[in-house]
């Protein structure tokens, strides 16, 4: 009998756990809205991981005031790679920045980085916190 009580309070604890996605245990800051890939438009593979992030989601025509957009390398690892992409002081009333995270993989077949998934998230400039990142729409 107390055999069965252990097991039973292992194999719950074991379901509570795989019950957790990853979505559940991220914080709202790690969340991303996902992009469909079909309804991307333009090349998505290339030499330059950093260089297809900017053609696909860059801003390529001049912006007035403090507009600011980079690159940067966050995760590289052998055959993938994740390249974060910041836009910060948009024109814009409501939306302050957007941030894409789009994560790539080598393709050896035809040796070339192909996008796999891209999400975005957004920095609002009213709202309780102006200063955090989020899915929701900004107010």
């Amino acid at each position: 009998m107390m055999k069965l009580s252990i097991l039973a309070v292992i194999l719950s604890s074991s379901l509570l756990f795989i019950g957790c996605t990853s979505q559940t245990m991220n914080s709202k800051e790690d969340a991303y809205q996902a992009i469909n890939l079909a309804e991307v438009d333009g090349e998505l593979t290339g030499d330059d991981p950093e260089a297809i992030a900017l053609s696909l989601f860059g801003n390529q025509e001049p912006v007035e005031g403090n507009f600011s957009q980079e690159t940067k390398v966050i995760e590289k690892d052998g055959f993938n790679q994740t390249i974060l992409l910041t836009q910060m002081n948009l024109p814009d009333d409501s939306v302050k920045g957007l941030r894409y995270q789009l994560k790539f993989e080598f393709d050896q077949s035809v040796g070339q980085w192909r996008l796999q998934e891209v999400g975005r998230q957004q920095s609002c400039y009213r709202g309780n916190s102006p200063d955090n990142w989020t899915v929701e729409p900004c107010p």
